[in-house]
């Protein structure tokens, strides 16, 4: 029992910080028909179509560091067993959960003579939570190492507990085809609107045992900032800033890209995201505890006395428990000085082989960098002066063919790399059919850990409708 007080408070105080994923879906990048292709690179617009016009369209990331069948199995027929230790052991040093959203709202593109014009606009929205390794062993094994000597001290160092940004994009860009030298190039610039971000610092969480377990106690210092639309009033809660809604935090991002044909052979490459990020001006607001961090204190439990006439001492409980809220509660909110919050920079190196004008083999290496925060504010304000890069990577195989000049089919397989592990089984698919001329539906997945929903740990779908109009009405929407 001792052991599940000390787990259940630090459940509660740690959470963590930044997920290892794949922003963008990289099957589009290779595909015959569909125009989001020129969402990766500018460059990749469609020759044969001289207009079309983007639905609004679903995107969805997650990424888990435990998989179903880490922690639940089936007994039997019927019996669930939940087995939590099981999942302790599949956590490894840095544990990232993340989930976000790319929704496309509209967007459109039409031809004039070689060039190709764009606009497109999409929401997007990333959370990332981190499970630290202390945390974790600290769970297993209380206020002991693994081999069960006592740790009357245990330290853990929280950081960034939680991360989540929401932004709007509205990007226009251009590409032009130089037909004597079979070149494409084409640049794209994007206004990000800052919707909401809501971040964690120096979130730190001591919890110290008397020997007997007589007494615990949890020191705690925590850092919450949120900047966006609302700001947080006098009682900490979120109001709508109707009057400033429309102006501050604000960016510009640009992106760059070409594409080279020879013969059946072509070959590209893209930046996307080009951007210092988004400027967090409005609304910005810090709750930090009052007197610089908390102490809580808690009586050590035992079973026993919690259990009264064979039912709970829900007296007991509730004094935990209202122990615990107090002490957490929120004692001040500060208006804090402006910063910058980047978006990850992508890289795209991409070569295909189309043969038989019904079959494509594509390799493509994609790249992802994120910064992190970076401020100009003074460091020691929030302790963030520093920029944070954490550089992920895959290199996805692919394989579409072309039938009836209507569907389209993907299979293809990622390499990728998080920074701390590198994962080789990664399959993805994808699905483009366009029966009546001029409507197109497609369905992406892709860096699925698992085609078994029960093993998969990561994936990124995406799913929409297009209109073609022009040249393309005969479904030969593509870059070939």
């Amino acid at each position: 029992m001792k052991k599940t007080i000390i787990a259940a408070v630090m459940v509660i105080l740690c959470g963590s910080a930044k997920a290892q994923y794949n922003e963008t879906n990289s099957l589009f990048y290779n595909t015959f028909r569909t125009p989001q292709s020129g969402e990766l690179n500018p460059a990749l617009f469609p020759n044969k179509a001289s207009f079309y016009l983007s639905l609004p369209g679903f995107g969805m990331q997650f990424g888990s560091p435990l998989a179903i069948n880490d922690f639940m199995h089936t007994q039997g027929d019927s019996i669930t067993v939940i087995n939590l230790n099981k999942a302790m052991d599949a956590l490894g040093k840095d544990n990232n959960i993340h989930f976000g959203i790319n929704a496309n709202l509209f967007g459109l593109g039409f031809k004039v003579n070689n060039m190709f014009f764009t606009f497109n606009s999409r929401l997007v929205t990333n959370l990332n939570i981190n499970i630290p390794r202390e945390l974790v062993d600290a769970v297993q094994h209380g206020n002991t190492d693994a081999s069960g000597n006592p740790i009357p001290e245990v330290n853990v160092l929280c950081g960034d507990i939680l991360n989540s940004t929401t932004y709007a994009e509205i990007a226009v860009g251009a590409g032009y085809r130089i037909e004597p030298l079979n070149l494409t190039v084409g640049a794209r610039a994007k206004y990000l609107y800052g919707l909401a971000n809501i971040q964690t610092d120096n979130t730190i969480a001591v919890i110290t045992t008397a020997p007997d377990y007589s007494q615990i106690r949890a020191d705690i210092y925590y850092d919450f900032i949120t900047a966006g639309v609302a700001g947080l009033d006098s009682n900490g809660r979120f109001k709508m800033d109707t009057k400033n809604l429309l102006s501050g935090n604000s960016g510009f991002a640009f992106d760059i890209g070409a594409r080279y044909d020879m013969g059946p052979f072509s070959f590209s490459f893209a930046i996307d995201d080009l951007s210092a990020g988004i400027h967090w001006n409005k609304n910005i607001n810090a709750v930090r505890p009052k007197d610089g961090h908390i102490t809580l204190n808690f009586g050590g439990e035992d079973i026993t006395t919690m259990l009264h006439g064979g039912r709970l001492n829900s007296d007991s409980l509730n004094a935990q428990y209202q122990n615990l809220i107090n002490g957490i509660r929120p004692s001040s909110t500060t208006k804090v000085s402006d910063y910058w919050y980047s978006i990850p920079t992508k890289f795209y190196l991409g070569g295909n082989y189309n043969f038989l004008q019904k079959f494509r083999a594509s390799l493509l290496f994609h790249g992802q960098l994120d910064r992190g925060i970076f401020s100009k504010k003074n460091a020691t304000e929030i302790n963030v002066g520093e920029i944070t890069n954490t550089f992920r990577f895959n290199t996805t195989v692919s394989f579409g063919v072309n039938l009836f000049n209507w569907a389209e089919f993907i299979v293809g397989n990622s390499f990728v790399g998080d920074g701390n592990k590198f994962d080789a089984i990664n399959p993805g698919f994808g699905i483009v059919l366009t029966p009546a001329t001029i409507f197109q539906i497609y369905l992406m997945g892709d860096y699925m850990s698992s085609l078994y929903l029960v093993e998969a740990k990561d994936f990124n779908i995406r799913l929409g409708l297009n209109i073609l109009i022009g040249d393309g009405g005969n479904g030969r929407v593509a870059q070939d």
